[in-house]
């Protein structure tokens, strides 16, 4: 856990996942995606993680030690998923203090660290924090997240990632 200058990064409990719930404006009836994520955690294939600043949720993120990209699953290495910062928190350095906490965390089961990045503008912000972490591309070229629903003709949206690895 990291409490300096009153932030706070560590793993999602169910109060987070409630505070989430409201943040997101999850519509009522609706079941918890928040609630369902830390179901996903007991399996120990996953870990949660979300950053507080001034005593507010700011972000939160994903582990998961068992990747759905072949290559990363295949050489054991755990990939880091839905990275988020909330508007709001954007620009204090909170992305690269949560990427600090989830790397420690990776570094005590790995030595690399995996992660995909959309290829879409909306993803601009964590490609340049991860390159400036020093993430480079794995070298397979773009991975499709749902290979379903590539076209014929292409066009840059949310399915379709860069995948990225460091040596912590």
């Amino acid at each position: 856990m990291d409490e300096e200058q009153d932030i706070i990064v560590r793993e999602m409990n169910a109060r987070d996942a409630e505070k989430l719930d409201i943040i997101m404006e999850k519509p009522a009836g609706i079941q918890s995606i928040y609630k369902s994520y830390l179901k996903e955690t007991t399996s120990g294939q996953c870990q949660y993680m979300v950053i507080y600043d001034m005593g507010q949720i700011a972000g939160y993120a994903k582990i998961d030690w068992k990747s759905n990209y072949e290559d990363f699953d295949e050489a054991g290495i755990p990939e880091i998923k839905q990275i988020q910062v909330f508007k709001d928190f954007r620009h204090k350095g909170l992305g690269n203090r949560l990427m600090d906490q989830i790397e420690k965390i990776v570094k005590e089961r790995s030595d690399y660290c995996g992660v995909g990045v959309g290829l879409a503008q909306p993803y601009e912000a964590a490609a340049k924090l991860l390159a400036k972490r020093g993430y480079e591309p794995d070298g397979r070229g773009v991975f499709y997240i749902e290979p379903e629903y590539v076209q014929d003709e292409l066009e840059v949206d949310d399915y379709q990632a860069l995948m990225l690895i460091k040596k912590l």
